[in-house]
């Protein structure tokens, strides 16, 4: 079985009044319900860095990302609508950005910026909220 490659953006909204405000970071809903962060698979040719830009302006809109770091690796399985086992390794990089608003695609449902705290009570997934903390950890945020 074939690992799918995703690339994922743990964006900061970085205002310029950064020094008076909690650091808010961007979740989206999917039209499953969990919250999560901007993510998509890697195109033939696409450097991790091209996926990125491409996948956080196809979903969010924003075109203005200021990329910073590598963050981690995630890898999970899940079942495809045709009901088949797929493997899939994300790579997360942190990112901040000065736009504010969000123009989500038809794949999401809604989105929210939140602090730290309520970012990681609020995403789904073990992992993501591992990814998450790492970034912390390492002082990325």
């Amino acid at each position: 079985m074939a690992q799918e490659q995703s690339i994922g953006a743990i964006i900061k909204y970085q205002s310029s009044l950064e020094n008076f405000a909690s650091p808010e970071f961007l979740l989206l809903k999917n039209r499953r319900g969990f919250w999560g962060f901007p993510q998509g698979h890697k195109e033939r040719g696409e450097s991790d860095i091209e996926t990125l830009r491409r996948e956080v302006s196809e979903e969010t809109g924003i075109v203005y990302l200021d990329i910073q770091s590598y963050v981690g690796k995630i890898r999970y399985s899940y079942f495809k609508a045709d009901g088949m086992k797929s493997e899939k390794e994300v790579t997360f990089y942190f990112a901040t950005t000065s736009t504010r608003e969000i123009k989500i695609s038809e794949e999401h449902e809604g989105y929210r910026w939140h602090a730290f705290h309520d970012a990681l009570s609020i995403l789904d997934h073990r992992q993501l909220k591992s990814i998450l903390l790492k970034g912390h950890r390492r002082g990325l945020y």
